[in-house]
């Protein structure tokens, strides 16, 4: 394995944190307006905060992996919604994307209608047969396991920042990389590139046979793509 890489969604494209699958203290961060340039031959395992895998209906709780991971989270239960369903990628409005939903089992909340180009963008390269593994994990319930237990501040909290920072120093990742991606940048906020650094630090425990799989026996969606996280 050569490169693995943590991404997460900023209102400008995506950030990533990159580092060698072998070698440690080889972080890089990158910066792309479209989730497919991320995809190089140098690049063999992506962890993504968005929903990988999508339910032809939706239930009260989301999907399986939803709900599980939900439970495991101790605190900001809410920073995991439920993921809609794959019908709603085509709808060109809210209400239109609520419509469809409701028709399915429930209606879509607007923090999902919100991702949903994000969503697409996902979904279209999973459908890709030459890529990387792509698998979703949740940056809080990364950060929780870093810190043994639940984080004290909201990521958009100056003190929520600086405890995450100090996490990650912790587990590992240089002051000097966090402290010169913390300034201020036209194309994310902070708490976006920590958070991409936690699925780059989720991504090494994938590699390392160290991680938690949640649910352990997934389900699959229409499309033969497993619904999991891994953190």
């Amino acid at each position: 394995m050569k490169n693995i890489l943590g991404i997460d969604g900023s209102k400008s494209g995506w950030v990533g944190v990159k580092q060698s699958s072998k070698q440690e203290g080889t972080l890089e961060i990158l910066f792309n307006n479209k989730l497919i340039d991320f995809l190089s031959p140098d690049i063999d395992l992506i962890i993504i905060d968005m929903p990988v895998g999508l339910d032809r209906n939706i239930q009260q709780g989301g999907r399986l992996v939803d709900k599980e991971a939900r439970k495991r989270l101790l605190k900001r239960k809410s920073s995991i919604f439920n993921a809609p369903i794959r019908d709603v990628l085509k709808a060109k409005s809210y209400n239109e994307a609520n419509t469809i939903s409701k028709n399915k089992g429930l209606g879509i909340s607007k923090q999902s209608w919100n991702l949903i180009p994000k969503i697409n963008e996902l979904d279209q390269i999973l459908q890709i047969k030459m890529r990387p593994q792509i698998y979703e994990s949740h940056p809080e319930l990364c950060f929780q396991i870093m810190n043994d237990g639940a984080l004290k501040f909201s990521k958009k909290d100056k003190l929520g920042i600086k405890e995450r920072k100090n996490i990650l120093i912790k587990n590992g990742f240089d002051k000097k990389f966090l402290d010169n991606n913390l300034k201020k940048n036209k194309n994310f906020l902070s708490d976006d590139f920590l958070d991409a650094c936690a699925l780059s630090w989720t991504a090494k425990r994938i590699i390392n046979e160290q991680n938690i799989n949640l649910p352990e026996d997934p389900e699959k969606d229409e499309l033969g793509i497993i619904m999991q996280m891994k953190v």
